[in-house]
């Protein structure tokens, strides 16, 4: 079984070939973008790349990280998660059939895969009459364990309290 980082090598290496195939040359700040989105690990936002890789490639500019990940997502090769509230987009690897859970709180985002994805799918499709087109999938909300667990930390026990009495003297 691979280890984590051969994973992320390996997928690294496919998004360079899908670069590759599109006619796009190999460069070096492509290649480290690509490295970067793949050890992410998770689903990165423009900024987060661009973070990662500066400290190698300080003349990077964000635009340069941008077009190649919307280059990508052209390709297939990954998926742009347009999450409510939030002010960026995040990217995800992940282009199979599954749901991204998104925590309100602190917007942490978790990948579900669910068997019943595809006949959910194709059950929405029979009964709305739509072709769906599955692109970011389904994108749940809630509260994750670590902020139920903070929330539930916080608030003191349910008790009666009695209004307080202005003082009129």
């Amino acid at each position: 079984m691979p280890t984590t980082s051969e994973r992320r090598a390996a997928a690294a290496e496919q998004l360079i070939r899908a670069l590759e195939a599109a006619g796009k040359r190999n460069t070096a700040q492509r290649y480290a973008i690509c490295r970067a989105l793949a050890a992410h690990g998770g689903h990165p936002t423009v900024a987060e790349i661009y973070a990662t890789v500066r400290s190698d490639y300080p003349m990077i500019s964000q635009a340069t990280v941008y077009n190649t990940l919307e280059t990508l997502r052209g390709l297939g090769a990954l998926v742009a998660l347009d999450i409510a509230n939030h002010d960026h987009i995040h990217y995800d690897l992940d282009v199979g059939a599954h749901i991204n859970v998104v925590c309100r709180r602190c917007e942490n985002i978790v990948d579900l895969h669910l068997e019943s994805v595809a006949p959910l799918l194709d059950e929405a499709s029979a009964r709305s009459g739509f072709e769906i087109q599955y692109e970011a999938g389904l994108i749940l909300y809630g509260l994750c364990p670590n902020c139920r667990r903070r929330r539930s930390n916080r608030q003191p026990a349910a008790e009666t309290r009695q209004p307080e009495e202005a003082d009129d003297e």
